[in-house]
Order: structure tokens, then C-alpha cells, then sequence
């Protein structure tokens, strides 16, 4: 089984997030779990400083994707878990999807989005990816949720799970989530090209 899971980076501050995290992977085990974090308080101040001094919006989302490979170095280091962040990586990665090589065993390794994702071709991780169906808004629609579903899709993933620091109403849809603000308003629409999508608080 591969799984996708995006952890918020609003959580990246709790102290006990290692050992939420891994009592949540000792409960859903997965033969293979690719990571991708959320970008927390740095992407928050570019939010800031956006509503302040309005600039381009593919110019601030693209500076925000890169600045999510900071928090994933981060992630990283704090749950000692392998890390992607170059393309030759990546490519490695992609050809051997059932067999990386993850030097603390069955660890889950954290993908940095700007490796999959950027303002080039579609980084497509599997044959039956529809890349034309991919585009997802290059604007404040789209945060780490969805392009955590992109990279669900990308590698054909088995599941993509988002755990979230708020209470998840386990009846809510995609589109539900999203106009409650618990999702991002792209989230719907990818949500559609999954397999299976579980949106859940992180205890």
C-alpha cells in the first residue's frame, strides 16, 4: 500500500508532534508513506505581507512553494525520516517506487513539493497520471492540501491522508471541507482524481 500524508505545518510547533505522528503510523501502517508538510507560520507572514503589499499571485504562491522545502528539511530532522528535495532524488524516487532506499527501514520519506511541483511540466510519477487534468491554481487556492493530492495522483497512490490540528466532522465531503475552510478551495476537484481521501483531526 503507498499513502500520501500531508501533515499541517500549523502543528509543526507542538511539542509532542513526533509522537502523535508515529502513534498514528504504528496504528495505519503503509508499505510505503511519502510525506509533504505544511508551511506554518512561514507561509502565514507571506500571507501577511501579501495583504499588505498585494503582489503578483503566481509570484507569492511559487515563493511559497519554495519556501516549503524549508519546512520539510525541517520535518525531517525532527522525525529523523528521509528527505527529497533534488530532482535527481526525485526521479530515483519515481523509478523505484516500491523499493527506495530508506536507510531507517520502513520510515516514511518527506517529498520537498518543489521537486513535483512547479511553474514547469507536470512531474508525472506513474504512466496513467493525466497530467492535462493537473493545473491547480497558482494562487491562495491552492495550499499543501492540494498539492498533496496532486502528488497522491502523481504517484497513484493508494490513499492520501491530511491530518489536521482541528476537530474533522467525518461526514463532510471535499467540497464541505473546503467551504468550511478546513480544506483549500482547490481541494474538491483533486479530490476527485483520488483513490481514497481521509481528512482527519491528528490527536
Amino acid at each position: 500500500m503507498r499513502r500520501i500524508i500531508k501533515i499541517g505545518g500549523s502543528m509543526l510547533l507542538r511539542d509532542d508532534l513526533a509522537t502523535a505522528v508515529n502513534n498514528w503510523l504504528n496504528k495505519h501502517p503503509a508499505d510505503q508513506t511519502w510525506v509533504v508538510i505544511g508551511g506554518g507560520k512561514l507561509i502565514d507572514a507571506m500571507r501577511e505581507l501579501d495583504s499588505q503589499h498585494p503582489m503578483d499571485p503566481q509570484q507569492v504562491h511559487w515563493t511559497c512553494v519554495d519556501l516549503l522545502t524549508a519546512t520539510a528539511r525541517f520535518a525531517a530532522q525532527r522525525f529523523g525520516w528521509p528527505l527529497i528535495t533534488t530532482q535527481a532524488e526525485w526521479e530515483v524516487a519515481c523509478e523505484y517506487q516500491s523499493k527506495i532506499d530508506q536507510p531507517t527501514g520502513n520510515a516514511p520519506t518527506v517529498i520537498a513539493p518543489a521537486v513535483f511541483y512547479n511553474d514547469g511540466p507536470p512531474a508525472i510519477c506513474n504512466e496513467r497520471s493525466n497530467a492535462a487534468r493537473l493545473k491547480l491554481p497558482d494562487d491562495w487556492q491552492t495550499t499543501t492540501d492540494s498539492i498533496a493530492g496532486l502528488l497522491a495522483h502523481l504517484a497513484n497512490a493508494d490513499e492520501l491522508v491530511l491530518l489536521k490540528s482541528c476537530p474533522i466532522p467525518s461526514s463532510m465531503s471535499p467540497t464541505q471541507l473546503a467551504d468550511a475552510g478546513i480544506v483549500d478551495a482547490a481541494f474538491p476537484e483533486i479530490a476527485t482524481l483520488l483513490q481514497r481521501v481521509h481528512v482527519e483531526q491528528l490527536l
